[in-house]
């Protein structure tokens, strides 16, 4: 081994770290991922309080999904109205354990309001095509604490029914309305804290501290 590569020898390993550093941060850079959707999923529970027809039914289980990055329909930084069409999107209810079922996928939205006349609200509201059917739910905190804003994704681990004050639930249709209020409410899917992934700036302040680090052991053994 000769007085160059004997000088350089020490510094194999750290050149090679150098190097797969040096190929993440091109490919960061040149590779940038592309937005895809990201489904969230909340399910519900509650009692029935008063229907219309009198069919019977005391209880109520649904689920509904939506896109996170769903845009907001409307221009106004306290109100937003998030617009969905078609499966996954939607909402599902069964009342007393399957005896009857809706669901609707055709029109979907949800639907935020933030310190609108000093409360914050959270819905959700699925109809069919025609607009005869509908299933709702809404959700009040009247000390305006929840959303810092109207915009999605909603806060790292969803919301909770204890979020909130009041609710209520209804289900429209040709037989007539039914009207209820929610017991349980959570997230099932899609709300944790997304893991952070570096960006090319963090990468290139490692390449920079490394070259430091490859100076002073050059240095070092010279």
């Amino acid at each position: 081994m000769n007085n160059i590569q004997h000088l350089f020898w020490p510094l194999r390993p750290l050149a090679a770290l150098a190097a797969g550093l040096l190929t993440a941060l091109s490919l960061s850079v040149v590779a940038t991922p592309k937005a895809h959707a990201a489904p969230i999923t909340y399910a519900f529970s509650g009692t029935v309080d008063w229907d219309d027809a009198d069919r019977g039914w005391s209880s109520f289980t649904g689920s509904f999904s939506f896109n996170s990055l769903a845009v907001d329909g409307i221009a106004d930084g306290s109100t937003a109205a998030y617009a969905h069409a078609g499966a996954p999107w939607g909402m599902s209810v069964s009342f007393d354990n399957g005896a009857h079922v809706a669901a609707h996928q055709q029109v979907f939205n949800v639907l935020i309001s933030d310190n609108l006349g000093g409360s914050d609200q959270f819905g959700a509201l699925a109809q069919n095509a025609a607009g005869t059917q509908s299933l709702q739910l809404t959700l009040w905190d009247f000390a305006a604490q929840v959303f810092a804003s109207d915009a999605l994704p909603l806060p790292d681990g969803g919301l909770a029914l204890a979020d909130f004050q009041w609710s209520s639930f209804s289900y429209e249709s040709s037989a007539g309305l039914l009207q209820g209020r929610l017991t349980d409410f959570g997230c099932t899917s899609g709300c944790a804290p997304a893991s952070p992934v570096p960006e090319p700036g963090s990468l290139a302040l490692a390449l920079a501290g490394l070259g430091l680090l490859l100076m002073r052991r050059a240095a070092r053994t010279a």
